[in-house]
């Protein structure tokens, strides 16, 4: 099962050709089997993460980049 998220303000992904950086305005987020993510593109493109080299969101008119924080599990 896969299920849709629309981000509520506006998201861009980047990748990364031989020579140059495409930056892909979001229109959705996939979600299939709990865990994989897939970015849909307004171009109807699914993207998937290990294609992407950073994302931005547009908050308060600046682009702002996003960043990936691993936690780690506490120990019990």
């Amino acid at each position: 099962m896969t299920e849709f998220m629309q981000p509520i303000n506006p998201i861009r992904i980047w990748t990364k050709g031989t020579q140059y950086r495409f930056a892909h305005p979001v229109f959705a987020i996939a979600i299939s089997n709990s865990h994989d993510v897939e970015y849909l593109t307004i171009n109807g493109q699914f993207m998937p993460v290990t294609a992407i080299t950073h994302a931005e969101v547009l908050l308060n008119g600046l682009w702002t980049p996003l960043h990936t924080l691993e936690i780690p599990n506490p120990a019990t």
